[in-house]
């Protein structure tokens, strides 16, 4: 991924139900100096991954350090960005029975438009600029395939430099979490 418009890096699902505002991306197009983790980084990592619900007492047991000193860490890699939050649920659940994958072929003029554009749609969980033949690609969340047919007809079609779109349902979500750092 060249530039993340919308969505978590490491997930494809991130359904946002507040309203549209402007769109943030992960990637300033600078590089930064990475960022160092010490011991205490490494163990809240770890317990967050077995756990991602533990409070602050428990990663403080796990860590060997204060709540307060725990809280500090947990702050700076948020801060940083090394360590996001997000809400996991069935989509489903509440309604929204057609989780789709889009491709689309953006001309290189219009790519930040369209991505930045994509990022303000409430049903876009996730967009970015990509590398090959479609250049951007988008995770949405719909309640009925009609639902996406609008929202392509209406909202994504027209947009400027678009000149092709697939889609792909998914028919089954299979998740991946990350290693624990060594």
């Amino acid at each position: 991924m060249m530039r993340i418009f919308v969505g978590a890096t490491s997930t494809w699902h991130a359904t946002r139900f507040h309203a549209p505002g402007p769109a943030s991306a992960v990637d300033s197009g600078t590089p930064d100096a990475p960022l160092t983790l010490d011991a205490t980084d490494r163990t809240l990592f770890t317990e967050l991954a077995r756990d991602g619900r533990a409070t602050l007492p428990e990663l403080a047991r796990a860590s060997g350090r204060s709540a307060s000193s725990v809280q500090r860490h947990l702050e700076r890699l948020r801060t940083e960005g090394a360590l996001g939050f997000s809400v996991d649920f069935d989509p489903q659940l509440l309604g929204y029975h057609m989780t789709t994958q889009l491709w689309l072929q953006v001309t290189p003029a219009h790519l930040r438009t369209v991505g930045e554009t994509l990022a303000t749609h409430p049903a876009i969980a996730f967009a970015a600029a990509i590398t090959g033949t479609s250049n951007l690609v988008a995770s949405g969340v719909f309640r009925t395939p009609a639902d996406l047919y609008d929202h392509i007809d209406q909202h994504i079609g027209p947009l400027p430099g678009i000149q092709s779109i697939e889609t792909a349902p998914t028919l089954r979500e299979v998740k991946r979490l990350a290693p624990a750092l060594p």
